[in-house]
């Protein structure tokens, strides 16, 4: 049984209802899935902690079922990101469907964190840039964030709400993304609990040699020391669950 199915009553009736949202009418091949229940992370790319945070696959909080991704980024003054990545799965459109848990006892911030993102690379100048696409939580709300090229070494931005964030809930979510061309504009669609909640039409990448690839876990970017940005520390850990990863091109 999909374990998406299996998170739960409320959580099955969800995911359920996003296999349904808009589903395209072509045929469709799954090319990517993890539902941690293998007891790692082991079917992803590479991971990635800077500082002295965890990834580790644990027993599913807030009435989930199996196992689950957790992800922890202590409030320390050195720690910012812990997540897991696949390789780029190429250009054309797909749907990355994945549940997430934020604890109930989240704290909210100004301080944007990024949930999951489509993550480019290098500009033609050698310089890091912004996710093309990133979902984020900034104040209690969902926001996804687009970026673009203007020129070679400018970048632009969409930020399109999602609504606020329901805390100790798992969220099925459901992003079916076109990445644009130099000559052809993209498209994202967002579902989240089997209800659209967002889209956007227009540039959505940086026109690569690759198309982006996808992250999930948490990262904090005004927490990198290397930014100089100062915050008070001390704080609680970050703390976000993954889990009923797929990715399906169609």
């Amino acid at each position: 049984m999909n374990k998406a199915v299996r998170l739960g009553t409320a959580l099955a009736a969800a995911a359920l209802a996003v296999v349904g949202a808009a589903w395209p009418a072509s045929a469709s091949t799954t090319v990517f899935a993890d539902d941690f229940e293998s007891g790692s992370v082991s079917a992803w790319t590479r991971q990635r902690v800077d500082g002295n945070g965890s990834i580790t696959v644990a027993p599913a909080p807030g009435g989930g079922s199996g196992s689950a991704a957790r992800f922890s980024v202590p409030d320390d003054g050195a720690s910012y990101r812990a997540e897991v990545a696949v390789n780029a799965l190429g250009w054309g459109s797909y749907r990355f469907a994945l549940a997430d848990y934020l604890p109930a006892d989240w704290v909210q911030t100004p301080t944007e964190t990024i949930l999951a993102q489509w993550h480019g690379y290098p500009l033609a100048d050698g310089s890091d840039t912004k996710p093309p696409i990133a979902l984020t939580v900034k104040d209690g709300s969902w926001r996804l964030k687009v970026h673009w090229l203007v020129d070679p070494s400018t970048v632009d931005e969409a930020v399109i709400p999602l609504g606020s964030v329901q805390f100790g809930h798992w969220n099925q979510w459901a992003f079916d993304v076109t990445w644009s061309t130099p000559t052809t504009p993209g498209a994202i669609t967002v579902y989240r609990d089997g209800v659209q909640v967002g889209s956007y039409s227009g540039l959505n990448n940086y026109h690569q040699n690759q198309a982006p690839y996808f992250k999930t876990g948490i990262y904090r970017a005004n927490w990198n020391p290397a930014k100089g940005i100062p915050y008070p520390t001390g704080g609680p850990d970050v703390v976000a669950w993954s889990d009923s990863v797929t990715v399906t091109q169609f």
